[in-house]
């Protein structure tokens, strides 16, 4: 279609811009409305006239309803013409004074008005909102009437973001909101651009909130037609219609369609392109089954016949004189081809001929030699050397002689060491060896090894002697004999024979071959085959005739000595000590020693006494068989977020953006390539750059002017207009600033540029931000830019991915080699897994690492199948392992496997193992419907009895066999069509449940939570059910919390939100030893502290009794005779007062004996006897001395008052701490005459 849009500069001018049909609409809601006075917008009433009183419009209200126009924007407004965008009304909204928003905040859809468009949306508009009187019984026009109109012009974008806009008017006071929103499947600010999701054959895509196409997996292209083909599939010899299948063209075949197809009937041939059929070398033909070197391949000439290839499969032999026959098969006179070898004499006879043979040679030929050892000529182990005219006897040390049959004198040497005299045997000697050596020759130092053994030879002392391991290539009691096996000269030729370790290796001449120098080279022509030299792990390289061979160090082997010997693998081995290893020899020695290889290749091995050994590890590498390779990220050296990957002794960094140099501390100079234009200056920023433009140029890279077609010295950046020519603007219409600009707030957030339109704003945001106002982070994670199950953090303009364990890299895409470090022991083949690693070990060893040694045992006959000794496999839900013959398995309870369901169309694999077929339930449960299309897999045998047990989901029962687990998920993130049993199912596989199940039966049993729908509860319970405690089923509920705290690839366990357990409390155990011995205990304390008070009261009474033997002859510690007290009642109180203070300060305790031996303790009566004189109601108080009174042996009493109770003393003038006796007692008892009160 056709659209006009008027630009309003000096003169009106009309552009025609033809725009892309799209489809939209303005939304406008009223949100509230007053008019308190009732009036219209003439000042008069809406119904009714005015009160004659008040002058107030009171009769009725008005009955409102909106009228809205929308057109182009205009700069001078006119309420009249033609509103281009559309027109809207509502129906009578209510009297004089609404609001459409409710308690809450929301706002009823009452007062919407809905404007459609059908054209590309110019983001300017013009708006009217006015608001008119239905109908008026005072007026006879039966006219509509105004009450308000507002206008309000302005730029929008279209979005949900709605724009509110108030209008205080002279009548009444308006509140509204608008916002334009693109119809379905619309989106652009201008609503032009279409985008509507489909999965057909058209395409397949969805649409993000911009309107771009977003292909679904597995799919590209511009429309998302294309299917992304199985990876590494072929790109020119390969296709294919749905994603992840590699489907060949016709001519070629092969998993990823790179392999040709060679022409039918190719025998020996090859291609390039299909149905070629290239031959290989010395074949011909068109089917290439023509033989072309049938000499070569057959050699059919004897005789020393040359033979020619004439054909294809033919030849001719060319015979030498005397021969003839089409292979040279036929001798026409019998000795012209001297058939006598050794100097033999050819004598043709009637039957062909016959040789003459020379001495010591035999046969008919004369080419066989006379075997003179055949009759054992050497005696006493003599070794016998056939010579072409005779033999030789090699005799061992004590023989000699033509046969060895002579003694030798081997004290004639002197072969003895330390020995006090050598003695000739038949056959042997005698050393008579000196205290404390032994051995033949009195070498052996019975009493220590050192310095005994030679050649590195390791020496390990025994009880009585000592022993020396001897290292390859050597042998004797001290590894003094160096086994050389050159000294029987076994190469030929003139070849030079080196000795190699416990072997040797001829050097040839260049015009021989062979191990031995053997063979003959008659076409020789110099070459060097170890230049360069092929041979590694610092082996010599020997060059031979086009060939090379590579004198292997200890431990390796191969063509190259490219691998480390097993010689363990199939030789029964002994082990010497941790680094040395003895295997079978043909040798004399009857062993070969080699290196245990327990440190790998990446250390040496160390050995040490006892057995003990230590590894020296290679650079980059620890650990006890150095098999881990050092983290050399641990240290974090990758600065400004780099991601640091490790490897051997070395690491390697990933930069983000903006960063460079090995530790990712170099910024990137972004103003390198001087990205500003017109004469700006370039700053540079972290992964950005900052252009300083000059001459009033503006834009990123100073590229353009500022200009604004309609107000406010806007930033002309893009205006969206589909223009058929460039518009130039003069500069001198951009002087006017407006009165009230609404970007003086600042409303854009986060550097948004802030663009004003009479009374609204419109934001242009930042990179990395969006929104009305730039207040929203643009989610840089949409769509997911991490792989492997990566986590995308997003930030202001970027985001990190948090690689899944296993992977690294900025985006996760660099699976980790877990295998690089070399974890695998003794040996070991490393297979590299998902964020762990596998070792294949060799014979005899097993775990995680090799580490452990099982030796060999017998093979595991398990439902049919064989397996070697240690190995595991899997059986169903439980883990298997083989042990010298005997089967162990975990004890899981596995169920009814859940299978799919197959119609007739589906052409999915088979979910059950071989041999079952998956059938229809009616027990299952399901979590997330539909669940229609599970069933079970049928059982292969008899049906398991049925498993009775108390410990059931949604009970109360608990013991120490059973616990229970409730998982309570997030139904948002569980797949559709799970079931139930299918969780049960996942938990019955984890290792963790398996590797607890060991010695008892583990049944797991899940059902629905009866009290939260988004739960399940799993009972767990060990059989039989009579564990002694509850420790096991703890240890498992652990377990499985545990599992499913870490991150796995279950969808299902991922959506667990919360994970509660419940197992039995157990009480403390019952014991009385306990408490038996705390009592015991007390009581014996109880008497220790009966015994000590015992024993200090009599030590205490001793002492008294020493200290007042000890006072006897002292001067003032005696009492003076008292005399009656006679006086008042408080002279009393004051003298009980006194003698209560020298009661305190001489007696310690109421009981003390007298110096004649016989206690002082007297009865209360008795007291009272001797006070005979005391009155009635008067208390008797009693005091002692602190020393007996010997003079008159006596008590003294005192007496007082039973209501005045004694008060703490105090010391007068009349006491003298010198002098114990009372002073001026006679002064104190003045006028006293009745002396009944004291006596002594």
């Amino acid at each position: 279609g056709w659209g006009c849009f008027i630009l309003f500069l000096f003169t009106p001018a009309c552009v025609l811009v033809q725009v892309a049909q799209s489809t939209g609409y303005f939304e406008l809601q009223l949100i509230s409305l007053e008019n308190v006075n009732g009036e219209l917008a003439d000042g008069e009433c809406c119904d009714g006239s005015r009160s004659p009183s008040d002058g107030r419009c009171t009769r009725d209200e008005c009955d409102t309803y909106l009228k809205v126009c929308l057109k182009e924007y205009q700069m001078e407004v006119a309420t009249t013409g033609q509103c281009t965008f559309g027109v809207g009304s509502t129906q009578v909204l209510g009297g004089n004074t609404f609001s459409f928003k409710s308690t809450k905040g929301k706002i009823e859809e009452t007062g919407k008005i809905l404007i459609p468009f059908d054209f590309s949306w110019l983001r300017t508009y013009t708006l009217i909102v006015e608001a008119w009187d239905w109908d008026n019984d005072t007026r006879n026009d039966d006219v509509e009437l105004l009450i308000e109109r507002n206008i309000h012009t302005g730029m929008i974008n279209p979005g949900d973001q709605w724009q509110t806009i108030p209008h205080d008017g002279p009548v009444a006071r308006l509140m509204y909101r608008i916002r334009v929103r693109c119809d379905e499947n619309y989106y652009g600010n201008t609503c032009t651009k279409l985008c509507v999701p489909r999965d057909d054959k058209f395409g397949h895509y969805r649409c993000d909130p911009s309107g771009a196409l977003v292909c679904l997996d597995g799919w590209m292209g511009p429309y998302c037609t294309k299917a992304i083909c199985k990876q590494g599939c072929n790109v020119l010899h390969g296709g294919c219609s749905v994603p992840g299948e590699c489907r060949c063209k016709f001519g070629w075949q092969g998993q990823f369609c790179d392999d040709c197809m060679i022409h039918p009937g190719c025998v020996h041939g090859m291609c390039n392109l299909p149905w070629e059929c290239k031959c290989e070398r010395n074949w011909g033909g068109l089917l290439c089954d023509k033989d072309l070197n049938y000499c070569g391949r057959h050699q059919p000439c004897i005789n020393k016949g040359i033979c020619m290839n004439t054909a294809p499969d033919e030849y001719h032999c060319a015979c030498p004189p005397g021969y003839s026959g089409k292979n040279c098969q036929i001798a026409e006179h019998s000795c012209v081809s001297n058939p006598c070898a050794n100097g033999g004499t050819c004598r043709e006879a009637p039957d062909g001929f016959e040789c003459l043979c020379p001495p010591g040679w035999e046969g008919q030929t004369c080419a066989n030699n006379l075997d003179d050892c055949a009759s054992s000529p050497c005696a006493q182990g003599g070794t016998c050397i056939d010579l072409e005219e005779g033999f030789e006897c090699v005799c061992p040390p004590q023989w000699e002689g033509k046969t060895c049959q002579i003694d030798a004198n081997e004290c004639a040497g002197k072969p003895c060491v330390n020995s006090r005299s050598c003695k000739n045997l038949i056959g042997g000697y005698h050393c008579d060896c000196f205290r404390g050596w032994s051995g033949l020759k009195c070498d052996i130092n019975i009493r220590g090894c050192r310095g005994q053994c030679q050649n590195g030879g390791t020496c390990k002392g025994g009880p009585r002697a000592y022993h020396c391991f001897c290292p390859p290539g050597f042998v004797g009691a001290h590894c003094e004999i160096q086994r050389n096996k050159c000294d029987s000269g076994p190469c030929q030729n003139g070849g030079q024979c080196h000795a190699a370790l416990d072997s040797f290796v001829c050097e040839c001449p260049t015009e021989f071959a062979g191990p031995l120098c053997e063979v003959s080279m008659p076409n020789w022509s110099p070459s060097d085959a170890c230049d360069p030299n092929p041979c590694e792990n610092d082996a010599r390289c020997h060059s031979m005739d086009q060939d090379f061979y590579c004198a292997c160090p200890e431990g390796y082997e191969g063509k190259a000595c490219e691998r480390l010997k097993e010689s363990c693998i199939t030789a029964p081995c002994e082990v010497i000590d941790s680094c040395t290893v003895a295997v079978s020899s043909n040798d004399s020695a009857g062993v070969q020693r080699i290196s245990s290889n327990v440190c790998g290749p990446r250390g040496r091995c160390i050995s040490h006494p006892a057995g003990n050994f230590t590894c020296v590890c290679d650079q980059g590498f620890s650990g006890l068989y150095c098999h881990e390779n050092i983290n050399d990220c641990i240290s974090s050296p990758c600065e400004n977020s780099g991601t640091c990957i490790d490897g051997i002794n070395s690491f390697q960094c990933f930069c983000p953006d903006g960063w460079e140099g090995r530790l990712c501390d170099i910024n990137v100079n972004e103003c390198r390539h001087n990205p500003c234009k017109n004469g700006g200056s370039c700053v540079d920023l972290v992964n950005d750059f900052y252009c300083e433009c000059a001459d009033n140029w503006k834009g990123k890279t100073c590229h353009s002017r500022e200009y604004c077609a309609l107000c406010c010295n806007v930033h002309v950046k893009a205006l969206h207009l589909h223009l058929p020519f460039p518009l130039w603007l003069p500069t001198t219409i951009f002087n006017w600033e407006p009165k009230n600009s609404t970007c003086a707030s600042s409303p854009c957030l986060n550097s948004g540029t802030c663009v004003g339109a009479g009374d609204t704003f419109t934001c242009i945001c930042k990179e990395g931000w969006e929104g009305s106002t730039c207040e929203k982070n643009t989610d840089d994670c949409n769509p997911h830019p991490c792989y492997n199950s990566g986590i995308c953090v997003d930030g202001v303009n970027w985001f990190r991915c948090e690689c899944a364990p296993g992977f690294a890299g900025p985006d996760c895409r660099i699976n980790i080699n877990e295998c690089q470090s070399s974890p695998c022991a003794y040996g070991a083949t490393c297979v590299d897994e998902i964020n762990g690693f596998r070792c294949l070990c060799p014979n005899g060893r097993t775990g995680v690492r090799c580490q452990e040694f099982i030796g060999v045992g017998k093979t595991c006959h398990y439902a049919g199948l064989q397996f070697p000794h240690g190995s595991h496999w899997d059986e169903e839900c439980n883990s298997c392992h083989c042990i010298n013959g005997k089967v162990q398995c975990t004890k899981v309870l596995c169920g009814r496997r859940p299978c799919l369901l197959h119609s007739d169309q589906d052409q999915r694999p088979q979910s059950c193992p071989a041999g079952r077929e998956c059938l229809k339930h009616s027990y299952m449960t399901c979590f997330s419907p539909p669940c229609h299309q599970w069933g079970v897999c049928s059982m292969a045998g008899p049906s398991p009895p049925q498993t009775n047990t108390k410990c059931q989901p949604n009970s109360d029962h608990l013991d120490n066999s059973c616990g229970r687990i409730t998982l309570v998920f997030n139904r948002d993130k569980i797949p559709q069509g799970i079931t139930v049993e299918n969780i049960c199912y996942e938990l019955r596989y984890l290792p963790d449940t398996r590797n607890l199940a060991k010695d008892h039966e583990l049944l797991l049993l899940c059902e629905l939570s009866q009290s939260n729908q988004d739960a399940v509860e799993v009972a767990l319970s060990f059989r039989p059910e009579d564990l002694p405690n509850h420790n096991l089923i703890h240890e498992t509920a652990s377990a499985i919390v545990g599992s499913l705290s870490k991150r796995h690839n279950s969808t299902v366990m991922l959506a667990v939100i919360e994970v509660k357990v419940e197992t039995q409390v157990m009480p403390p155990s019952v014991d009385y030893m306990v408490p038996l011995l705390c009592v015991v205990f007390c009581l014996l304390c109880l008497l220790c502290v009966v015994v000590c008070v015992w024993w200090t009261r009599k030590r205490r009474k001793e002492r008294e009794r020493n200290a007042q033997s000890a006072s006897d002859d002292s001067v003032n510690n005696q009492w003076e005779p008292l005399r009656r007290v006679v006086g008042s009642e408080q002279q009393l109180k004051e003298s009980n007062k006194e003698a209560e203070q020298e009661r305190k300060k001489l007696m310690g305790t109421s009981y003390r004996t007298c110096d004649d031996g016989e206690e002082e303790t007297e009865t209360e009566g008795e007291l009272e006897e001797d006070c005979g004189g005391a009155e009635a109601g008067v208390q008797l108080v009693y005091k002692y001395s602190k020393t007996a009174v010997q003079s008159s042996g006596g008590v003294i009493c005192t007496l007082h008052s039973s209501s005045s109770p004694l008060k703490a003393p105090h010391r007068t003038s009349s006491y003298s701490s010198k002098d114990n006796r009372w002073k001026n007692v006679s002064a104190v008892l003045t006028g006293q005459k009745d002396h009944r009160d004291h006596c002594v």
